[in-house]
């Protein structure tokens, strides 16, 4: 423990950049996906397609319909992005402390799967109250993130804030682990192609929005389930049912795919990919383009 503390200090300032430089590319990646991410949910909670979906979102709450949910992870999705980012670059610290080796993709995948960990536990509640305001159409049930979180403690008490948290957990530990990986493999192919040691700004887009593919591809199943989970009402006969080792993730998978198929799980997952190749493309070069200047401004005083 003394030496984790001490660990802490010797690199208070670093760790005052990742986190700051994870907010901005957590803001960066929220305001360019949050339109496709509702699409995505309804899409998990019904039988329609891309298009029916959106044309019912326009025709029936209008351009604001595709925005909703989004005051509450705009102000909170920094935070855990940070906490992602602050923690990769921790535990990348700890297998090469301040030498300039690089990690093997495993020790990536590991350090990304730490990473997907710790922000689970913000997530999780993070994500239950932007699906349950996604999912609002013409019926209005709860006013606001506050209004949304208040409701859901008093009528099931705080547990229930963390509904979909196994779902959650799988997904982002799979997620980004995958996710670091292929976005170190392919900014390493794309500089030995070009034979340059420093990546482009084109090699960091396309390094981050693969690796946004990746992340969500390998973790789309879960997601489908974590939606389920969090969006069908505790009342509601069905598919959802409580367990207490995985919060009726198995449960709940199996119901799906017997009563609708194997595809079911993969509902949503087109926009979901197109989405998650643009907005991470977007959000890892926000981080390292945020990373390097804010670096240069302490190196400056």
């Amino acid at each position: 423990m003394s030496d984790f503390i001490q660990w802490t200090y010797d690199n208070r300032l670093q760790i005052s950049i990742d986190l700051a430089a994870g907010s901005v590319s957590g803001i960066a990646n929220c305001i360019s996906s949050h339109p496709l991410d509702t699409v995505k949910v309804r899409m998990q909670m019904s039988n329609d397609g891309v298009l029916s979906t959106l044309r019912n979102i326009f025709k029936n709450e209008g351009t604001k319909g595709f925005y909703k949910g989004m005051s509450f992870p705009i102000l909170s999705i920094p935070i855990t992005n940070a906490i992602v980012f602050s923690v990769y670059e921790f535990w990348r610290s700890f297998f090469i402390g301040n030498s300039n080796k690089q990690l093997t993709y495993f020790q990536t995948a590991f350090c990304g799967s730490i990473a997907g960990s710790s922000a689970a536990f913000f997530s999780c509640p993070i994500e239950l109250t932007k699906c349950k305001l996604q999912m609002q159409s013409t019926e209005k049930i709860y006013k606001n993130p506050m209004d949304c979180i208040q409701q859901i403690y008093k009528k099931e008490g705080f547990k229930s804030l963390f509904r979909g948290m196994c779902a959650t957990q799988q997904r982002e530990i799979l997620g980004y682990s995958a996710q670091f990986a292929v976005y170190e493999l392919i900014k390493d192919f794309l500089c030995g192609l070009s034979q340059k040691a420093e990546p482009s700004t084109t090699n960091l887009l396309i390094s981050g929005g693969l690796a946004g593919v990746s992340c969500w591809t390998i973790g789309y199943p879960q997601d489908t389930i974590k939606t389920i989970l969090q969006c069908q009402k505790s009342t509601d006969q069905g598919i959802y049912k409580v367990r207490f080792y995985d919060g009726g993730f198995l449960d709940c998978l199996r119901k799906k795919i017997i009563s609708e198929g194997l595809r079911s799980i993969w509902k949503g997952y087109s926009v979901c990919i197109l989405r998650s190749f643009y907005a991470n493309a977007i959000g890892f070069y926000a981080y390292e383009l945020a990373k390097e200047n804010i670096t240069s401004y302490y190196q400056q005083y």
